[in-house]
C-alpha cells in the first residue's frame, strides 16, 4: 500500500427517513436504485485519487432508520470510513462491500447506543488479491444490539485486521465474525475484548475457515471477557474450521473478574475503588489500542475508552 496522503471529507447524514450527501467529492460517485421489494439501495463507487476520501457518517439524534449500503472500491483506491454517531432509536444497517485488487478500507465506529433502543448491524465484504480491510468497532450495546460481520478473503494475499470493543452496562450486545479463507496466503488477524456491568449480557461468536486449497494461511484470533458484576454475563464462542494442513492459526479465549490484588493495591494507595475499577479496565481495554496504526483514529478510540469506562 502506498503512504497516505491527507484526507478529503465527504459526509453521509441520517435524517428523518432520508440519506443526504454532502461535500461530494470526484473519487466518490453516489447512486440510488431499488430492489425487487421498492427498497432504496444506496451505492458508493471508490476510484483512485492521491488524496484519500473520508466519509463521516452522521445519524441524527432519534431518527429511526433502515439503510442499504453497497460499496465499491476499485482498483488502487482508498476510503476511510468513520462512524461517531449516537444512536438513540432504533436502526437496522446492511453494508456490501467489494474491494478490488490492491485496495484499501479503513472502517471506524464508535459509537453510544440507547438502552431502550434495538439495533441490527450487518457488514458482507469480499477482499480481491492484496486487499487490506482494517475494521475497528467500539460500542456500548443496546437492549438488543446485533453486531455481524462477514470477511471474504477471496484471493492470494488478502489481509484482514479487526478489533472490537464492548463496554455494556446492563444491555445486550450480541457479535457475530465470520472470516473465510478462500484463498492461499491470506492473513486474518481478529481481537475482541468485552466488560460486562450490571445485568449485561455479551456474547461473541467468532468462526474462522480455511478451504482446502488454501495453503500460507495465517490466521489470529483473540477474544477476553471482563465480568464486573455478579449479575453480568459474557460467552465467548471462538472456532476454527481448516481444512489444510500448511497453515498457521490460533485462537483463544478468556473471561473472569478483575484481578483483585491490582485492585487492591490500587486503593491501598488512596485511590477509590470505583476510580480503581476504571483504572484497571481502561488498562484492559487498552491492549488492543496499538493495533491501530492511523493515530487520529488511536486517539479517539483512547478517548472513547477513556469516556466510557
Amino acid at each position: 500500500m502506498n503512504k497516505k496522503i491527507g484526507n478529503i471529507d465527504c459526509f453521509i447524514e441520517i435524517n428523518n427517513s432520508s440519506v443526504e450527501i454532502l461535500n461530494k467529492v470526484k473519487s466518490l460517485n453516489f447512486h440510488e436504485t431499488c430492489d425487487k421489494e421498492g427498497r432504496t439501495i444506496y451505492n458508493l463507487e471508490v476510484l483512485p485519487s492521491e488524496i484519500i476520501p473520508r466519509i463521516n457518517f452522521k445519524v441524527n439524534e432519534n431518527v429511526e432508520f433502515d439503510l442499504n449500503l453497497n460499496i465499491s472500491i476499485k482498483e488502487n483506491a482508498k476510503l476511510e470510513f468513520l462512524d461517531e454517531s449516537s444512536y438513540n432509536s432504533d436502526s437496522n444497517i446492511i453494508i456490501l462491500t467489494h474491494m478490488s485488487k490492491n485496495s484499501l478500507f479503513e472502517l471506524y465506529r464508535l459509537n453510544k447506543f440507547n438502552d431502550s433502543s434495538i439495533n441490527s448491524y450487518f457488514h458482507k465484504c469480499e477482499l480481491s488479491e492484496s486487499c487490506l480491510f482494517k475494521d475497528y468497532n467500539f460500542t456500548n450495546g443496546s437492549k438488543q444490539m446485533n453486531n455481524e460481520t462477514v470477511v471474504i478473503l477471496g484471493d492470494k494475499y488478502a489481509h484482514y485486521v479487526g478489533s472490537g470493543v464492548v463496554i455494556a452496562d446492563s444491555t445486550n450486545c450480541n457479535n457475530i465474525l465470520k472470516i473465510n479463507h478462500n484463498s492461499q496466503s491470506a492473513i486474518s488477524d481478529c481481537s475482541f475484548k468485552t466488560v460486562s456491568r450490571g445485568s449485561a449480557n455479551v456474547t461473541f461468536n467468532g468462526k474462522v475457515f480455511v478451504d482446502k486449497d488454501c495453503s500460507k494461511t495465517v490466521s489470529n484470533q483473540v477474544s477476553k471477557g471482563l465480568i464486573m458484576d455478579k449479575e453480568a454475563r459474557v460467552t465467548l464462542m471462538p472456532k476454527l474450521e481448516i481444512n489444510n494442513d500448511d497453515v498457521l492459526c490460533s485462537h483463544g479465549a478468556a473471561s473472569g473478574q478483575p484481578d483483585e490484588s491490582v485492585i487492591y493495591y490500587l486503593t491501598s494507595r488512596g485511590i477509590k475503588r470505583k476510580e480503581a475499577e476504571r483504572i484497571y479496565v481502561q488498562g484492559f481495554l487498552g491492549e488492543f489500542l496499538d493495533k491501530i496504526d492511523n493515530a487520529q483514529m488511536r486517539a479517539k478510540a483512547k478517548q472513547y475508552i477513556s469516556l466510557n469506562s
